[in-house]
């Protein structure tokens, strides 16, 4: 049950994730020029989902599963002490599933000079805080649907 939480978790996160990023890479058509290809907003937001699913599913469950399980054993005295160590666990987070990548990437091409790497961390905790906070959202849904 857990599990299926954290998929659905995931994969809300990864729609969120995308559309955000679609939103903010898509050229309205008054502002494109002649003779240059963009791309539409759908498929930049299914291009972004094709991308960011795995990676959810990969890094992100196991990554909160773990969070969660060591989380458990301490008790804090209020919730933003709670919410503020969550957030910077899901940051640190997000920065070392982007390092683990980063190093796949080196490992597999021997070089990531390509890339922007400050911004790619940058998404990572982007998006490691968009998996948290609708985390959060879905476990306060789900607790009004209990009742």
């Amino acid at each position: 049950m857990k599990f299926l939480r954290k998929l659905t978790v995931a994969i809300l996160s990864a729609i969120v994730f995308s559309l955000s990023l679609a939103f903010y890479e898509y050229t309205p058509s008054a502002q494109q020029q002649a003779d240059v290809g963009y791309f539409p907003y759908d498929a930049l937001f299914v291009l972004y989902f094709l991308y960011s699913i795995p990676i959810y599913i990969i890094g992100g469950i196991p990554y909160s599963h773990y969070v969660d399980i060591y989380f458990e054993k301490i008790k804090f005295r209020n919730e933003v002490q709670k919410y503020i160590m969550y957030f910077l666990i899901y940051i640190a987070g997000g920065l070392l599933i982007v390092g683990i990548l980063l190093f796949i990437s080196l490992l597999i091409d021997g070089d990531v000079s390509g890339l922007l790497i400050s911004n790619v961390f940058v998404l990572g905790v982007c998006a490691s805080l968009v998996f948290f906070h609708i985390s959060l959202l879905f476990n306060k849904v789900l607790k009004i649907l209990a009742r």
